[in-house]
């Protein structure tokens, strides 16, 4: 079935139709304020989580839904347009500079995974701006948030008003949408409260994207499990550069990446990193112009 995607306009006026609908959860008493994660502390505590360590994450007042986060749209957050400021004069400047700074880290990310050094260099200038810009949403309740979008009211919600868009659009094509959302959510919530249990670093005060990544080389919390490389700990992995340098390469390393692949191949393990054709496009091009003279 072909859907229809809302220009910025609409975009614009489903985040403020749902805001409005929520509005109602985040004015009232804080028992309320925290009802819409009583399911998920329960689906937690089944899952093996302590339920006091859930209830001080859960009731401290730092974690509030994320209303903005719990809305479905149509329209892609990924754009050839929104990759062109990495192409940038100044963009390719200072990655070079970043790749002078950090050249003998980086030949050892070479050596050890078979990844070019100027590959690793691009995607940390993509992914946070060599930690400049690592993400502005506490973790903990942004993926808590995205995890109980699949509740029956947010998804009413969310029909009655992509239906007034999209007519053709049904409410079982939305539930599966927000189901998907909701379970890859709830699974790397889980990763997280897995990390964190292990650290001294208060949970609340870590900081990702909007889609929870994590740290220098923008992570998920699946991924910081299976691929980081952290000798000193989770909280110094967030923003050391030789981690990431070095987590960067095992992870395409881990993926199949080899320095003489095809660049069709290349650009499949990059979809791995983020499933984005013009993301891949862009690492590449960015780390040719870094390597050019």
């Amino acid at each position: 079935m072909k859907k229809r995607l809302p220009n910025r306009q609409i975009r614009f006026l489903i985040l403020t139709l749902l805001v409005s609908c929520f509005s109602v959860i985040s004015t009232s008493e804080s028992t309320e304020i925290s009802s819409p994660f009583q399911a998920l502390i329960q689906r937690l505590t089944e899952d093996g989580f302590d339920s006091e360590f859930l209830s001080n994450l859960f009731m401290d007042t730092r974690t509030e839904l994320n209303l903005p986060l719990m809305t479905l749209s149509l329209e892609s957050r990924e754009s050839a347009d929104f990759y062109t400021q990495f192409l940038t004069q100044e963009a390719i400047l200072l990655s070079k500079k970043f790749l002078r700074q950090n050249l003998r880290v980086l030949r050892k990310a070479e050596d050890r995974f078979s990844v070019e050094k100027e590959v690793i260099v691009a995607i940390l200038e993509v992914e946070s701006r060599f930690g400049e810009n690592i993400g502005k949403y506490r973790l903990l309740p942004t993926l808590a948030s995205i995890a109980v979008m699949d509740s029956p009211d947010t998804l009413q919600k969310n029909y009655l008003i992509l239906r007034d868009l999209d007519p053709d659009l049904s409410y079982e094509w939305i539930e599966r949408l927000a189901k998907r959302r909701a379970n890859r959510a709830y699974h790397e919530l889980k990763c997280f409260l897995n990390i964190i249990q292990q650290e001294t670093i208060d949970p609340l005060e870590v900081y990702g994207s909007f889609a929870g990544a994590l740290g220098m080389a923008q992570f998920m919390p699946s991924s910081y499990l299976s691929y980081a490389l952290h000798p000193q700990g989770f909280e110094n992995w967030l923003l050391n550069k030789e981690a990431a340098i070095f987590s960067i390469g095992n992870y395409l390393k881990s993926h199949g990446w080899r320095k003489r692949l095809p660049m069709e191949k290349k650009k499949q393990v990059l979809w791995y990193y983020n499933r984005s054709k013009p993301y891949g496009e862009t690492i590449v091009q960015l780390a040719q112009r870094i390597k050019d003279r």
